[in-house]
């Protein structure tokens, strides 16, 4: 029976869901058992699922990875750290459940050095035509897979030297102007430094449609669609781009009646 190593993820950021959820996927013999963006809720799923696992981000709002670590009751699961700031090492390795630390943005090679420590770590033996960890089988819950932008709760979007709190559900539109963004907020505008590619790849796809090269809109907020022209809760008219439109108009079928 194949044996598996299950994985947990902490972070706060979307992105990084994105790309180790991605990575995890790609290797047969790890299964993610879940992920998070708020690490309180992280320090009781780790304590029931019990992953093999922790990918754990360094710096979070509200508690960094450490502030984790040392809250987190024995045993703790084998730990890789991920992190956009090196100096963050020494304090790092201060754990003995730490393996490694990946830098961000986390490259596949890397990722796969960090799981080869792990399974050294764990005195797991790799048959080199199958590179399968073998110990005991363990029980996986099986689920159905869920895009990770799905669950994200909120973001914290820049706007000069302050981190605004965004919810999904806050966005009306967004408006993308050369490297920088218009947000079209239910109560005010806010404007960041980012590309609408970059906002595309954070928002649930469930939730939003890009219908231009310059406009994304939560669906929720389309108020009207008369022709090509979609308009908004809050009145703004926005004409959907021929190249989008066969795409638009195919996903808002799905709410037609």
């Amino acid at each position: 029976m194949t044996d598996i190593l299950t994985c947990y993820l902490v972070d706060d950021e979307s992105p990084a869901h994105v790309i180790m959820s991605k990575y995890i996927s790609r290797v047969p013999y790890l299964a993610l058992l879940g992920q998070t963006y708020d690490p309180f809720e992280g320090l009781e799923q780790v304590q029931q699922l019990k992953p093999d696992i922790l990918f754990l981000d360094v710096e979070m709002p509200y508690m960094t990875g450490i502030e984790f670590l040392k809250s987190l009751p024995q045993p703790h699961p084998l730990v890789i750290m991920v992190t956009a700031s090196p100096q963050f090492a020494s304090d790092i390795y201060n754990f003995d459940a730490v393996t490694h630390y990946l830098l961000k943005p986390v490259g596949f090679d890397k990722f796969l050095e960090a799981i080869n420590r792990v399974t050294k770590r764990l005195g797991f033996a790799i048959d080199p035509n199958a590179p399968t960890p073998t110990r005991p089988p363990v029980h996986v819950p099986t689920e159905a897979s869920v895009d990770p932008r799905e669950k994200i709760p909120y973001f914290l979007i820049k706007e000069d030297k302050k981190l605004i709190r965004v919810a999904p559900e806050d966005i009306v539109f967004a408006e993308g102007m050369k490297d920088y963004l218009k947000l079209h907020l239910t109560t005010r505008i806010l404007v960041t430094h980012m590309t609408m590619s970059k906002l595309e790849e954070m928002l649930p796809p469930s939730q939003f449609l890009r219908i231009n090269r310059s406009y994304i809109v939560r669906r929720q907020a389309i108020k009207e669609i008369d022709g090509n022209q979609i308009t908004t809760l809050d009145g703004k008219k926005v004409v959907i781009g021929v190249t989008y439109r066969e795409r638009v108009m195919e996903e808002l079928k799905k709410n037609m009646i």
